[in-house]
């Protein structure tokens, strides 16, 4: 294709680069990539520059991935530095048992073993086979507006992400999660003493598997727009769990390695679950995963027998490289304390600008996982409509600001080594568009 081709005088270089993409790529990006609608051209730390020289502070975050920031030389470093030495196998290496030892270091139980994958949807099927294996089961409770992926089961567990694929895997059952403000069984919390755990007892109990295999759960679910759990749940579901001899599965995706101020959520409540999804901001970026559990769980046939837990690309030296340097970075610059302190504070800069604007149902999140609910004013019990929350999103990167946009929510994950200076700007530029957005006339 020539280059007159490709840049018509009616376009800019942005709309010509874009409009190209999508003749050549699948549907398939994020509705606020499209929504933002930049060709970026670099980035370092909490910003990115558009290939027309334009700054943007970066809290989209890569749907959480940029933990540590964008380009950190340390993460650079290790990935050139062992793409010299070995890139491609899956042999024992240096890389994997330095990452091996980091992790057992701040894994819940120094008992799990763990064991690799590339993406978060693939840790989340390994888990489930591990749940099933060591259970002998098939059955798995989930809850209402998880997100767990888009292979066959993460649709499973996602309710209402499988339609017009014809039916899920079976055996999935679906419970409210602790959504206290916006309660649907129209309770008070703690006087209703988790009632929703109760619930979810006697969901299981009527399901076709009464006896499941596991319980997966978000400890901070990013899909409802960084909702937070009351002090608590997961001690709760810990216990049902065992009354029930399911297996206890966490999917700290999202919030590992400190995102939620702690180095794992489940921190929070002082739990440890018996499997432990991570990924995300892992490997800074490069595209690592992994599945933690106790030693004897993992040995369990058939998920342990040679080659039952195994992934193409799972533990390449590569991905444990990145992934190292992402935990040298975070212990290193006190990243987990450091995101705790920066992300109350950001919170409660939400809370007091924009806390007050009629746009604004309810500020929630933990950490640097925080999430803005929107809402009509002229009818607040109704979803927040789409083509206004596109026109938030891009204006707020009109004015330099990308976040996440899910459901009625904004979303935002800046990295943890964020600036309070630019997280003052963030709110300022939250509060302005956020102000300017009531109903269309």
């Amino acid at each position: 294709m020539s280059s007159d081709a490709f840049e018509s005088s009616a376009e800019s270089p942005t709309d010509a680069h874009r409009r190209r993409e999508r003749e050549l790529l699948g549907p398939g990006i994020s509705a606020a990539v499209d929504w933002i609608g930049i060709v970026v051209a670099r980035a370092e730390g909490a910003r990115v520059w558009d290939t027309e020289g334009k700054s943007y502070l970066d809290f989209m975050g890569g749907a959480g991935v940029n933990l540590i920031g964008h380009s950190h030389p340390r993460l650079v470093s290790a990935i050139a530095q062992q793409s010299r030495a070995w890139m491609i196998g899956a042999h024992a290496s240096k890389a994997r048992l330095a990452l091996l030892e980091k992790l057992s270091a701040v894994l819940p139980d120094d008992t799990m073993q763990t064991q690799f994958y590339s993406g978060g949807s693939e840790a989340v099927e390994a888990a489930l086979r591990l749940a099933k294996s060591a259970t002998g089961r098939f059955g798995v409770l989930s809850f209402w507006n998880s997100f767990h992926g888009r292979t066959a089961a993460g649709l499973a567990l996602t309710p209402g992400a499988h339609g017009g694929y014809g039916p899920a895997v079976p055996g999935v059952t679906h419970a409210p999660y602790a959504d206290c403000a916006s309660c649907p069984l129209r309770l008070t919390f703690p006087s209703c003493g988790f009632a929703c755990v109760d619930h979810a007892r006697q969901v299981v109990a009527q399901s076709s598997a009464p006896a499941p295999a596991a319980i997966v759960v978000e400890p901070v679910q990013g899909r409802a727009g960084n909702l937070v759990p009351p002090s608590g749940y997961l001690a709760a579901l810990r216990e049902l769990a065992r009354e029930l001899g399911a297996l206890l599965v966490v999917d700290e995706s999202m919030t590992g390695f400190g995102r939620t101020g702690r180095m794992f959520a489940v921190e929070h409540d002082d739990v440890v679950p018996d499997v432990l999804i991570m990924g995300k901001g892992m490997g800074g970026g490069y595209p690592v995963t992994a599945v933690a559990a106790h030693r004897d769980l993992m040995r369990t046939a058939p998920f342990g027998l040679p080659s039952g837990s195994s992934s193409s690309f799972g533990g390449f030296p590569l991905a444990c490289a990145a992934a190292s340097a992402v935990l040298d970075v975070v212990r290193d610059e006190h990243l987990v304390t450091r995101g705790r302190e920066t992300g109350n504070a950001l919170l409660r800069l939400l809370t007091s600008e924009l806390g007050n604007l009629p746009v604004v149902g309810r500020i929630q999140g933990q950490g640097m996982a925080l999430g803005i609910q929107l809402v009509d004013p002229r009818c607040p019990r109704t979803a927040f409509p789409r083509p206004r929350l596109r026109r938030v999103v891009s204006q707020l990167a009109h004015h330099g600001v990308l976040v996440m946009a899910g459901g009625n929510s904004l979303r935002l994950y800046p990295p943890l080594n964020v600036g309070l200076e630019d997280a003052e700007h963030a709110v300022a530029v939250l509060g302005g568009v956020l102000a300017d957005s009531g109903p269309a006339t």
